[in-house]
């Protein structure tokens, strides 16, 4: 009897301890605000930025589908990107592929309403972009290459690499026919229909901005292109804007330094304070997006 008795009392002694523990398990509230299913960053005073992640950094357009992607946890906060381009919804994190712009490579950021440090992560929607620059005819400056997923050393997977001269690949189409069914060779744009190299010289021959264009003319094109990638050779496009001037000299100051500033937003170059970029290209030049891109062609330096 005694024996039973004793057996009893632990038992009983060894379940309160347990509900004791089980209790204190659930009403102690995580730092950053995840109990119960509270979304991350509404409560508490920290924030692990671990937990700021999208499924993906590398997207692709698909105009089939709805193709919309949030992080991958329910967080509290406000989101930014930068540059301009990217179709994010601030106060979910939303972002909209198919209307944003491709080619670029963003940062987006997230602030918790707990106060906590903000936290960011870098998205790259698929497609090909240029980089604005000054090309000199007279050194053989000629051809304004594509640069592929915002990363001027990435290959585009659709390149003519066979040991003939041919172009005999027809994995991409750069310069395809729009939904008005023209192409930039229709205006005179010379584009290497594989590689989406522009050839500026050609470009100027063929009349693109005049049969004797003027210092300082400029046309804006929009070109369309498919790529044999995980994009699946769905349509694409990008707006590009072509200039002509007689001699660098002749450049606007107030062009080159929005193309400086542009530049900056694309590549992502160091600075001592990484903060100080973004400031400066609001304060200074609020109107700076990263496109068009601007291809400045001179005849002589």
């Amino acid at each position: 009897m005694f024996k039973f008795k004793y057996i009893h009392f632990v038992y009983l002694l060894f379940l309160g301890y347990t509900i004791i523990f089980l209790t204190s398990c659930v009403n102690e509230q995580s730092p950053d605000g995840n109990d119960s299913g509270e979304a991350l960053g509404s409560s508490g005073t920290t924030f692990d930025c671990a937990d700021f992640v999208y499924a993906d950094t590398l997207v692709h357009t698909n105009n089939e589908i709805e193709n919309l992607i949030l992080p991958t946890k329910t967080l509290s906060g406000t989101f930014e990107v930068f540059p301009e381009g990217l179709a994010l919804n601030s106060t979910t994190g939303e972002i909209d592929i198919n209307n944003s712009e491709t080619g670029l490579k963003y940062q987006v950021t997230f602030k918790p309403t707990n106060g906590a440090p903000e936290c960011s992560v870098f998205i790259a929607v698929s497609g090909i972009n240029y980089l604005d620059a000054i090309y000199v005819l007279e050194e053989n400056e000629r051809f304004a290459p594509a640069i592929y997923n915002g990363d001027p050393l990435a290959r585009i997977p659709c390149e003519d690499d066979d040991d003939d001269d041919d172009d005999d690949d027809d994995d991409c189409d750069f310069d395809t026919s729009g939904p008005g069914g023209t192409k930039l060779e229709d205006f005179g744009v010379s584009i290497d229909g594989n590689t989406g190299d522009i050839d500026l010289q050609s470009t100027i021959e063929n009349g693109a901005l005049g049969a004797t264009p003027t210092n300082g003319a400029f046309e804006n094109f929009k070109m369309y292109y498919r790529i044999s990638d995980s994009s699946l050779g769905v349509l694409n496009s990008i707006d590009i804007r072509i200039y002509f001037f007689e001699t660098i000299a002749d450049i606007p100051q107030s062009l080159l330094d929005e193309m400086e500033e542009k530049n900056k937003q694309i590549l992502n170059l160091p600075f001592t304070d990484p903060f100080f970029k973004s400031g400066r290209i609001k304060a200074d030049n609020p109107k700076t997006k990263p496109r068009p891109p601007y291809l400045l062609v001179v005849a002589t330096r």
